[in-house]
């Protein structure tokens, strides 16, 4: 079912119990900005306000299992597509940020993701670090100055991870890591690959929808953010926390002739490793899902 009252105000109630400020030797998830009295389409609508105005491309806006209690908000800037296009391999996984929105008709609360964390886990080439970590500095201090007037002082907030634990995270010692790519397809090129993605997703039979789509053509590289058409996201949400909400959506990656997800074994936890390892069993389970539903969209038809 989706997502009723109570576990939207149960989330919330979590959410805030959990504002903590981090210690400077760990990375937390996400930040919180606090509650408001607005309902979560107004709030949507000056969010993204702030964010184009401050020079953000928003790139998809969507409401996780068709649920107007929930929103995410997906977008990018100029100095984070290159890095995630330029700097590492599949980094383009971590090409976006994402704000949540949760409440009702009269009351909001508000995160978004910490690009210090996903940059951490998925820009794992050290080749680049010190240029990384300087734009990542600067995309941060951007997107803050951005949500600055629903807040000043946001508060990190998830458990944390220290930058090693990042670059090398995974659940347990037998998971998958980042670099443990799903592979979905491949093709002649990479227009071939893109167009079968978009075509399939867009598809009348098709189990998902299209959250978000970016195209660097250039680098032949194209990220297609997805949403469920059935209860998995609300699920999910429940499952991982209504605190994550700005972790979603899924991603497929397109690179050259290929196209991947991340190992849901990865991604799952990743924004709340703190999940028991008793609930292994749901997260293998999710994870069939979710993969089943991308391999479905990534086949040629005849």
């Amino acid at each position: 079912m989706l997502l009723g009252k109570k576990n939207i105000v149960l989330g919330i109630v979590i959410l805030l119990m959990s504002l903590v400020v981090n210690p400077a030797s760990a990375i937390k998830p996400f930040y919180g900005f606090g509650s408001f009295n607005m309902s979560v389409r107004n709030m949507t609508t000056e969010v993204t306000k702030a964010l184009i105005n401050h020079g953000f491309d928003v790139v998809g806006i969507y409401n996780p299992s068709q649920n107007d209690s929930l929103s995410v908000i997906v977008f990018t800037c100029d100095e984070l597509t290159s890095m995630a296009t330029g700097v590492s391999n599949k980094a383009a996984f971590g090409s976006t940020l994402r704000v949540g929105i949760m409440g009702n008709d009269r009351f909001s609360i508000l995160s978004m993701l910490n690009p210090y964390y996903f940059v951490n886990a998925y820009y794992n080439s050290k080749a680049n670090s010190e240029e990384v970590d300087f734009m990542t500095s600067r995309i941060d201090s951007l997107a803050l100055h951005a949500m600055a007037g629903f807040s000043e002082n946001p508060v990190k907030y998830g458990c944390d991870l220290s930058v090693d634990e990042l670059n090398n995270y995974r659940f347990l010692p037998t998971m998958a890591r980042f670099e443990d790519v799903v592979e979905l397809g491949m093709y002649e090129e990479y227009l071939e690959a893109a167009a079968v993605i978009r075509q399939n997703i867009m598809a009348e039979n098709s189990e998902l929808e299209l959250a978000y789509e970016m195209c660097f053509e250039d680098k032949e590289i194209a990220v297609f953010g997805v949403t469920f058409k059935n209860n998995l996201e609300s699920e999910l949400l429940n499952f991982i926390g209504m605190n994550s909400l700005s972790s979603l959506p899924f991603e497929i990656l397109v690179q050259d002739n290929m196209a991947y997800m991340l190992s849901p074994k990865y991604r799952i936890p990743l924004y709340n490793p703190n999940i028991s390892s008793f609930k292994l069993l749901k997260i293998m389970s999710f994870s069939s899902e979710i993969k089943d539903a991308f391999c479905k969209i990534s086949e040629l038809k005849e």
